[in-house]
């Protein structure tokens, strides 16, 4: 459609004039490829100016011509597929709106890196660019052997900057942020999910709120000036801060770090962060900080703050040492209107406590303080909620109606929390221990007990074993044979590929060693077979002296998972008090694909997975 038919316009218009009640569009005659054009509000479709949605192709180059092509009031329209990216910088300019399709993703892989550059040329609030808006926008990245892939964002004394409806999905970078705000203000990031976090930096947060100072920046553009101007006026409302999580529900990657800053340039001179709104987030399984000066949410130097309204969640991950930080580290400055309210915090427990107030200084404690309504449902109580080194009774404190409870299975409307069950299981007595094999009934001997002696042991029942190759000429039992009203099931082995099935129990008796077997995760029909049907994992034990810290919830069990012998659970690593253990033995256990899997011995006997544990420790 032409430019005419696209406005409604029912008139001719000649080349280079000015459309009456129009503001100030101009139709210019055809350029060429090389030639800058400024249509005004104009909507422009990605696709036809040279990006390719193959997953293959680079659009680097292609994206950054058509930003340097369009330099007027331009909305860029991202229609559906994979556009990939080198290693590269894009530089944007004001007036640009991103407008992503359903299912339109920009992609970066093989370790590569992308900064999405928002210039500044000159030193000032107004030295940046302005009106930039991504609406409905993927970046994604991943983190394989060639390492973590990265989108960033690097805002510098920009204005009016949106993020809405956006997906940042694996792409932070190790040592820096999705999204760096320095010396800019009226930023806002809406409903909009951040994902992944493998940090060798593990303070780093997804949103940077910092100054204009050429150490803050995620990429220092050449050319900019730089002023030590505080970011403000920052929303971060109503998004998500998720983990990669594997298909058991594990953490694979850490949620990041929401929002934060960590330093601050000139003693604050030019001022300090102010005005900055985090409302209506949630955050599930950030990596755990336990070290001092540390937490998940961390500000060092600010006023006017409202932490509101927020979701706080732990399902896989434990608890950080402080959840929320906030320092004093200026003792000419006074941190004021700080607001910590009807915040709730699921399983979050913390080490030390949930909120931290420093002042480095007697002569200036924080003033205007309002921590109010905060809930917390706790696996373990001990944590107090607010702590300061500074009285907290002084007139203009406000804290009050924090509450703290104890529950054990919390539902986080985020996923499911499964519930932690002991599976140990008695000596099977009568009938009833196994279903009939099938619908056709089968008429069962009565016989009386052979055994003399008969040993059970139960195990998790999540525990699994490969039938053998021969596996077809054992027999199935209802109980172990020489028990009481024992008898062989009828089974037809014939439609029985072979595979694994999941084992309950073993026993030891005159008649042999034998195991419980379900041919399905969820069969509620078992049978005995013997031993000699089985083959299981194998493991190799080694001894294993070293110190390390948990991390991660997992699974403890009293041996490794799988071990022949059969394991039992005991509760998770979120039971143990102390976060720092001692490991005694080290054990790799090699299934019947090769895939190896480690486990550690606690020295209180238990076993746990090797990655519970923060391995760089």
């Amino acid at each position: 459609m032409n430019l005419r038919k696209k406005l409604g316009l029912l008139v001719t218009v000649a080349a280079g004039a000015t459309l009456v009640g129009l503001s100030s569009v101009n139709v210019l005659p055809s350029l060429s490829a090389n030639e800058s054009v400024a249509y005004a509000a104009t909507t422009i479709n990605a696709k036809h100016q040279g990006m390719v949605a193959d997953a293959k192709t680079a659009n680097n180059d292609a994206l950054q011509n058509m930003i340097d092509k369009w330099s007027g009031s331009v909305t860029i329209h991202v229609p559906k597929g994979t556009y990939l990216f080198d290693a590269g910088n894009i530089k944007l300019h004001s007036n640009i709106t991103f407008k992503f399709d359903k299912g339109a993703v920009f992609r970066i892989t093989e370790g590569n890196r992308v900064n999405f550059v928002y210039p500044s040329p000159e030193a000032g609030y107004d030295g940046g660019i302005s009106n930039v808006t991504w609406q409905g926008a993927t970046f994604q990245g991943d983190n394989t052997s060639a390492g973590q892939s990265v989108f960033t964002q690097s805002i510098h004394h920009a204005t009016n900057v949106n993020f809405d409806k956006c997906v940042f999905d694996n792409a932070e970078s190790p040592t820096g942020h999705y999204i760096d705000i320095d010396g800019s203000h009226n930023v806002n990031i809406t409903n909009s999910v951040f994902t992944g976090f493998n940090g060798s930096q593990d303070f780093k947060e997804a949103i940077q709120v910092d100054y204009s100072n050429k150490k803050a920046m995620s990429y220092k553009n050449k050319g900019d000036q730089y002023d030590n101007l505080p970011s403000y006026d920052v929303t971060v409302d109503n998004n998500q801060f998720l983990p990669v999580s594997k298909k058991s529900g594990q953490v694979s990657s850490y949620a990041p770090n929401p929002i934060g800053e960590h330093a601050i340039y000139g003693h604050g001179k030019a001022g300090i962060i102010h005005d900055v709104h985090f409302t209506n987030n949630t955050v599930v399984d950030p990596k755990p900080l336990m070290d001092d000066g540390v937490a998940t949410i961390h500000f060092k130097g600010i006023s006017n703050l409202w932490i509101t309204g927020n979701k706080f969640i732990n399902q896989h991950v434990l608890g950080s040492g402080n959840y929320i930080y906030l320092l004093n580290s200026e003792p000419d400055y006074t941190m004021t209107n700080l607001n910590i309210t009807d915040n709730t915090f699921t399983n979050v427990n913390p080490t030390k406590q949930y909120v931290y107030l420093d002042s480095t200084s007697d002569d200036n404690p924080m003033t205007d303080v309002t921590i109010t309504g905060n809930n917390a449902i706790t696996q373990k109580l001990g944590a107090t909620f607010v702590k300061g080194n500074f009285p907290l009774t002084s007139a203009g404190i406000d804290i009050h109606d924090n509450k703290i409870t104890k529950g054990s299975v919390v539902d986080t409307n985020v996923t499911s929390q499964q519930t932690i069950t002991d599976t140990t299981v008695n000596k099977p007595s009568g009938s009833n221990s196994t279903s009939k094999p099938n619908k056709d009934k089968q008429k069962l001997k009565k016989r009386k007990q052979t055994n003399k002696s008969e040993k059970y042991v139960g195990g998790l029942d999540t525990q699994h074993a490969e039938l053998k190759a021969n596996f077809a000429t054992y027999s199935l039992y209802n109980h172990i044979r020489g028990h009481k009203n024992w008898n062989i099931m009828k089974y037809n082995w014939k439609k029985q590929k072979k595979m694994r099935v999941y084992v309950d129990m073993r026993a030891t008796a005159d008649t042999g060693d034998w195991y419980r077997i379900r041919f399905s995760k969820k069969s509620t029909t078992k049978y005995w077979i013997r031993k000699g049907a089985l083959q299981f994992d194998t493991f190799s034990n080694e001894e294993y002296s070293r110190d390390l810290t948990l991390m991660k919830i997992y699974p403890v069990y009293t041996l490794p998972f799988n071990d022949p012998m059969l394991a039992k659970q005991k509760g998770t690593t979120a039971d143990i008090s102390e976060r720092r253990v001692t490991i005694t033995h080290r054990v790799k256990r090699t299934d019947s694909d090769g895939k190896v899997t480690t486990y550690y011995q606690m020295s209180n006997g238990l076993w746990t997975r090797a990655l519970a544990f923060d391995l760089d420790s």
